[in-house]
């Protein structure tokens, strides 16, 4: 497009022979996960959408140029950088302008992809409402960047730590449609499931794949949102993982930590209550969607 993108060969491939893509985060690489789980994962789940049949396009930015498929040197550089950004749509052109390393978060990720019509997008959770936002009106951008956009975005719900009976209704209110796939209910991120229907459980790939279609004949401007529950062998109940986060949110309080700087100390605490267990929950997750994304991305094009 311009000296400010560059798309790697296999992605540029796949967008000009309308091969099935799946669109990855970077910030999961460089501020949601430890070293070394953060290269370990961003590998994974590379291999993961591919070893069923669609390309995957980790998006990110390298010294000021936005880059559609890192290659390994550049995910190791966001991995392993103390000083890499955290852009989302509204601070991502800064980075670019200082040449800066940044991690494009679910928003800016998907705002990138659609600028190249990759349509399909895997990440671990979204952000959503916070708590307290009533006070705080701390609402993550990723909710309207999926309002602005037409993604199939596959999570497994909104990050636990948020308000989740608040993102439930604010993704109503933008009218992003909230389906499951073999789950009746949107799952809690690291709990497989919250007590909100989905607007529609499909229990097959195909039948995924065959709404998405109808859906992209209906013209229909939103994201749509497909949940896929963390698997059960690493899911945690949602008793527990409530009150680990009530016993961060108490230490960071004291600490006076707050804003961008909340979510990262809170998901590091309770990963330290967990003794680990909420890391391999969120590792679990991500290559599980992005195991999905790949498969539902092949048939969408095939």
């Amino acid at each position: 497009m311009n000296n400010l993108f560059e798309i790697s060969n296999h992605v540029q491939k796949a967008i000009d022979l309308k091969k099935p893509i799946v669109a990855l985060e970077s910030t999961l690489i460089s501020h949601g996960l430890p070293y070394p789980d953060n290269i370990k994962v961003a590998k994974e789940s590379i291999s993961a959408v591919e070893d069923n049949g669609s390309i995957a396009a980790t998006i990110g930015i390298i010294n000021g140029k936005v880059k559609i498929g890192l290659n390994e040197d550049e995910i190791n550089i966001l991995a392993k950088d103390n000083n890499v950004q955290k852009v989302s749509n509204h601070n991502i052109n800064l980075s670019i302008f200082k040449k800066e390393n940044a991690a494009t978060t679910v928003a800016s990720t998907i705002s990138i992809a659609s600028t190249f019509g990759i349509k399909f997008f895997a990440t671990g959770g979204i952000g959503g409402v916070h708590l307290n936002a009533e006070d705080t009106y701390d609402i993550s951008a990723d909710l309207y960047s999926l309002s602005e956009h037409s993604n199939y975005v596959i999570c497994s719900g909104a990050k636990s730590i948020l308000d989740l009976n608040k993102t439930y209704e604010f993704l109503e209110t933008l009218g992003i449609t909230r389906i499951g796939y073999k789950t009746d209910y949107m799952p809690g991120f690291w709990y497989s499931e919250t007590k909100h229907q989905v607007d529609n459980n499909f229990e097959k790939v195909s039948d995924i794949s065959n709404f998405l279609k109808l859906n992209s004949k209906l013209k229909h401007n939103k994201s749509i949102l497909i949940f896929n529950k963390v698997p059960e062998i690493n899911a945690i109940s949602k008793e527990q993982i409530n009150e680990w986060i009530s016993i961060a949110l108490v230490r960071a309080k004291k600490n006076k930590i707050s804003g961008k700087a909340l979510t990262p100390f809170l998901i590091k605490e309770i990963n330290n209550f967990s003794n680990n267990k909420t890391l391999k929950a969120n590792v679990s997750l991500i290559i599980n969607n992005a195991n999905l994304a790949g498969k539902i991305a092949k048939n969408f094009y095939s």
